[in-house]
């Protein structure tokens, strides 16, 4: 695949937004469900949490289309897509993180109430899906880094 330059700075920022959300958010979701559940405050910082771990994902995401593709996806979702359908990442993860796009536009427009204990599900069992996408952004940006000798 033949990578433009990427701006890596501007990944690692976002990277380490992820992360720190991350972090975050497994902590609320070691609690019980009684406990997280009933803490208004908890459940509304893992909201804020997620929608900053989405966005920064789909910082990058946007970047690696505009930069590895030349393109430029209509939605949030479509960057995630964009990068499965063309092989930059795996189309099965790429699938999953659209997924989570569209919750993040759900928190964020509250186009409906937000199942708090499907959030806290979530939390639990798909927090592995932006693993996997950290571990494809270091990927990416290791194989620029080696063509480009950085």
């Amino acid at each position: 695949m033949q990578y433009r330059k990427l701006n890596i700075a501007r990944i690692r920022e976002k990277v380490s937004d992820i992360r720190e959300a991350l972090t975050m958010l497994r902590q609320y979701a070691n609690l019980s469900d009684e406990t997280f559940l009933s803490n208004k405050e908890a459940v509304l910082a893992a909201r804020y949490s997620f929608i900053v771990m989405v966005e920064a994902a789909m910082n990058i995401a946007n970047h690696f289309c505009a930069r590895l593709l030349d393109k430029a996806p209509s939605t949030y979702a479509e960057a995630f897509l964009l990068l499965g359908q063309e092989g930059v990442m795996d189309s099965q993860l790429s699938r999953k993180l659209a997924d989570m796009a569209r919750f993040r536009n759900l928190l964020v427009h509250g186009y409906g109430k937000v199942d708090d204990r499907k959030m806290l599900g979530s939390m639990r069992q798909e927090l592995s899906d932006v693993d996997a996408f950290l571990r494809e952004v270091a990927r990416i940006v290791s194989a620029q880094e080696d063509e480009s000798g950085d």
